[in-house]
């Protein structure tokens, strides 16, 4: 789960996010981040997501759930 934290928290541009972290609040939010997430849970977890199902998603452990991490 570290890793994924420190990933996302990477996307996003932030020194650190918890689980409970909505990523959109993030500061910067665009939606060149969300599409950067969407690369990172498919190149590194290898999970497809579609619009639809991200736009659904508020939580960094929305996204561990997502990926198949356990948080």
């Amino acid at each position: 789960m570290q890793q994924f934290l420190e990933r996302v928290a990477e996307v996003l541009e932030v020194p650190s996010v918890a689980p409970d972290f909505e990523f959109r609040a993030a500061p910067g939010w665009s939606s060149l981040m969300g599409f950067a997430l969407l690369v990172l849970l498919d190149q590194a977890y290898h999970v497809k997501i579609g619009v639809d199902d991200f736009l659904r998603l508020r939580t960094v452990a929305d996204l561990a759930e997502a990926a198949g991490v356990r948080t």
